[in-house]
């Protein structure tokens, strides 16, 4: 068997020393680079550069249940198109809330051109919540966060028409995965997670995304 020179034995350390690190690091970068995800397109595109509202409709009881249940739709949808549509304004949710609860109106019975015209705004999107719970819809016991509801989008400018320019329905349930426990969550934290999700998905109509290749469940 041939033996390594002292010499030799130097060169082979010094190359593990320089080329290991380099491959090291290449793992590294691989792993922490965002995972590029799948293009969807925008299916509503008209917002532009106009003042937007979000307007929530809910029944009496989720209200019962959750007072602020408006407030949390309405400011969870605006975040991330503020985020996204950098050229567009939006009416707060404080405004919003306003109109609904302190300003003597019975915003319910106003057609979508007057609450423009009261918000000062030129696109009104209407959320219609069908379902707001912690409960699942088959077996009460089993707690899980569920949103649905009905996304309208109205054009309140001049020569607009009373029929939505854009309609699509969402439904959101936290957790996803079946098997991630939630035994240490109260209802609210379900709630405001699926919120989020909510939120999150009536936004992403309105801008170009990328959705995970893993499943909508990816985070």
């Amino acid at each position: 068997m041939r033996v390594m020179t002292g010499q030799l034995m130097r060169r082979v350390l010094l190359v593990a020393t320089v080329v290991l690190p380099v491959l090291s690091g290449c793992q590294a970068m691989y792993f922490l680079t965002p995972e590029k995800g799948k293009p969807v397109k925008a299916e509503y595109t008209k917002i532009g550069t106009q003042k937007v509202a979000v307007v929530v409709w809910a029944d009496r009881q989720t209200l019962d249940v959750d007072p602020q249940a408006r407030r949390r739709i309405c400011d969870a949808i605006v975040y991330h198109m503020k985020k996204n549509l950098e050229k567009a304004t939006f009416v707060s949710g404080r405004d919003v809330e306003t109109l609904q609860e302190k300003s003597g109106l019975d915003w319910e019975q106003m057609t979508n051109a007057e609450i423009g015209k009261k918000l000062k705004c030129e696109v009104v999107i209407r959320v219609d919540l069908l379902e707001y719970t912690a409960r699942g819809s088959v077996a009460q016991e089993l707690r899980k966060g569920r949103v649905r509801g009905t996304i309208n989008v109205y054009e309140c400018g001049v020569g607009s028409g009373d029929d939505a320019s854009y309609h699509t329905d969402i439904a959101c349930t936290y957790p996803k995965a079946t098997d991630k426990p939630v035994n240490e969550m109260s209802d609210g934290d379900l709630i405001r997670e699926t919120v989020v999700e909510f939120g999150q998905e009536v936004a992403h109509k309105f801008y170009d995304h990328e959705v995970s290749y893993r499943g909508p469940g990816s985070r």
